[in-house]
């Protein structure tokens, strides 16, 4: 949360800062006893993925199997260089069992997370990337690191891991007036600079920081922003390639398409069937540039 000095007077008067520290506090003691919860199979997991050469690709997936097929599908082309690791979040036992089912067409690791106990969408997905970071990541020891989003796909090649050659962290900054952090739908992490930090990836809303904004104590306020690469992101104009109809899509660094909203409600589902148009082009060949034109 922030500092003490950071409240104003109107907030102190609201008891603000007691609030937000038995928030904190809460949160803290559930996530620490979800991060003692262990997976079925956890053991034989990391030490299939422990390679201090390797770079990982950690994928939380949650009840879209459709998403995480074509996000895998892509990464084999696109993403050089990265094992991408699957990590299921979802409630649902038939979702799960689909999702494994695409891993495993796909040849990516799979690993079932253990039953999420909140229902919050910040929440989860911190818990879940916390428990990832801690049970997983730490004992495999990889030389880097990367969280992306299951609706993250790579339409062109990316550069993604590569980029922390001389920088430990890498991704889509979201700053607030106290304090920064990277998105946690796309942020690579060296792991070297990491392994002795406490990381902690729930959000920090007193701080204005969304999931992964707890890191703005133990690594992001050490970390000069302005003089790091950053990924930069963008609304592109694009067309569907059957009905020609215009859409406005989000993308990132050039070659990520981010699908957006669709774990937990219907924002996606006008997007939906241009994500199949766009799948079927890519997958004919089609180079993703004539799909999206650049800009100018």
């Amino acid at each position: 949360m922030r500092d003490l000095s950071d409240f104003g007077l109107a907030e102190w008067l609201r008891l603000s800062p007691c609030h937000d520290a038995l928030k904190q506090w809460r949160n803290d003691a559930w996530q620490t006893m979800y991060l003692a919860k262990r997976a079925v199979g956890q053991e034989r997991f990391v030490e299939s993925l422990r390679d201090p050469a390797a770079n990982l690709g950690l994928v939380v997936a949650f009840e879209q199997p459709w998403a995480l097929n074509w996000q895998l599908e892509r990464a084999r082309v696109n993403v050089p260089g990265t094992r991408m690791v699957v990590f299921d979040n979802s409630r649902r036992p038939e979702m799960r069992r689909q999702i494994e089912q695409v891993c495993r067409e796909n040849q990516v690791p799979y690993l079932a997370l253990p039953a999420n106990p909140t229902r919050h969408v910040n929440r989860s997905h911190g818990f879940a990337m916390s428990w990832i970071y801690h049970n997983i990541v730490l004992p495999a020891e990889p030389r880097s690191f990367a969280f992306i989003d299951h609706d993250m796909i790579p339409v062109a090649p990316s550069r993604l891991l590569v980029d922390l050659d001389d920088q430990p962290v890498y991704g889509l900054p979201n700053h607030s007036e106290w304090g920064w952090h990277l998105w946690a739908g796309y942020c690579a992490f060296r792991f070297d600079h990491m392994k002795r930090r406490r990381l902690n990836f729930l959000y920090d809303f007193s701080n204005g920081l969304d999931t992964g904004g707890r890191n703005w104590r133990s690594l992001y306020r050490e970390l000069d922003a302005s003089s790091l690469r950053m990924a930069k992101h963008r609304m592109r104009e694009i067309r569907d390639p059957v009905s020609g109809h215009p859409f406005s899509i989000q993308v990132i660094d050039d070659c990520w398409y981010h699908i957006g909203s669709i774990s937990y409600n219907n924002g996606f589902e006008s997007q939906f069937e241009l994500c199949q148009h766009l799948k079927a082009a890519l997958a004919a060949g089609r180079p993703w540039a004539e799909l999206c034109p650049p800009e100018g």
